[in-house]
């Protein structure tokens, strides 16, 4: 079900390329984008994000359940979420389960509506108890508890159930500076009792050896630890917060990879497509109609474009068509590299 395919590298790097196509129309969130995926690929190897991701959850012995966190929001501007996240996880639980790969879906109970609309309208099934615990392909959502004092709790039960897990993979998931604060993307500090402090999963999820990833588009998502002071060295007024911490917005979470992004449903899509690509098997990612429902399911459960505030079906002020096209571009890679086995006669 898991046999791997000889591919080419630069199919992974194609990958990587479309999901940091920077759209930002606003001064001070543009020019960002290629800094970040750059520094993040100097430190981590030199190679396509995407093609070490796969490399590490494939490589594993007897895979288990994974494990996909999102969801964001304050109070005022996004009391119950964004469009950004949960269509990225809906299509990576869609591609695990593809392959015989359960997922364990985690955010705050507010945004829960949303994110379960997102996963169900990419074609998951939800499932609760024995019923998850038996089956390959389906997903289950849970709640993760906000504030500080639950979280450590939390994180120990879950990883010591007895099923065992693969990977935690973080998607447009904020976490804390090394001060220890939480801020949105544009450095407004957040109430860090209002929001799930999701990095403490990551800590321990590493101490159990588990494979951790952090997919983010801001540098305020959990994973930017891994080179939050190669950032500050190139762009610090860039990532000062509104607060004046003296460390800024950027997260300080450590993580296994971090797969800088554009748009962090982006950078999930092109897992998915990576995992197809590697498996030979473009089923793994869903037809484009079910990905566009995933961004349009959370809209009905209050959540709102995180960049313009609106119930539209658009991500971080990229509208709908252009999702449409990105999403097309990690399709047609793996149509390329189709096209060349065929050619090659392999």
């Amino acid at each position: 079900m898991t046999t791997k395919r000889s591919v080419s590298s630069y199919y992974f790097e194609y990958l990587d390329r479309v999901a940091n196509l920077e759209f930002k129309n606003r001064p001070a969130q543009q020019g960002g984008v290629e800094i970040r995926y750059q520094c993040a690929r100097q430190i981590q190897g030199d190679v396509a994000l995407t093609s070490r991701i796969v490399e590490r959850v494939l490589g594993q012995e007897g895979l288990g359940p994974v494990i996909l966190v999102t969801g964001t929001g304050n109070p005022e501007w996004l009391p119950q979420g964004e469009t950004d996240g949960p269509s990225g996880v809906a299509v990576l639980a869609r591609a695990f389960a593809a392959i015989g790969i359960p997922s364990c879906v985690l955010c705050e109970e507010r945004f829960l509506p949303g994110v379960r609309a997102a996963v169900s309208a990419a074609g998951m099934p939800l499932l609760a108890g024995a019923a998850w615990e038996r089956r390959n392909n389906g997903a289950i959502c849970l709640p993760f508890p906000t504030g500080a004092t639950a979280a450590q709790a939390f994180a120990h039960d879950l990883l010591s159930q007895p099923r065992g897990w693969s990977a935690v993979f973080f998607i447009e998931k904020p976490g804390p500076s090394s001060e220890g604060r939480f801020h949105n993307g544009s450095g407004v500090q957040k109430d860090a009792e209002w929001v799930a402090h999701a990095h403490v999963l990551a800590a321990e999820a590493r101490r159990h050896g588990l494979l951790t990833v952090g997919i983010g588009d801001g540098g305020n998502e959990i994973g930017f630890g891994v080179i939050r002071e190669a950032l500050y060295a190139r762009q610090p007024e860039r990532y000062a917060c509104r607060c004046g911490c003296s460390t800024g917005l950027l997260d300080g979470t450590d993580v296994d990879i971090l797969f800088p992004v554009s748009v962090s449903n982006w950078g999930a899509y092109a897992i998915a497509a990576a995992l197809a690509l590697r498996l030979g098997r473009e089923d793994v990612m869903p037809e484009w109609d079910e990905v566009e429902a995933s961004i349009r399911a959370p809209l009905a459960h209050g959540a709102f474009d995180g960049y313009t505030g609106m119930a539209l079906g658009s991500v971080d002020g990229v509208s709908l068509k252009a999702n449409r096209a990105v999403y097309h571009l990690f399709q047609e890679v793996l149509r390329l590299a189709d096209t060349e086995k065929l050619e090659s006669g392999s």
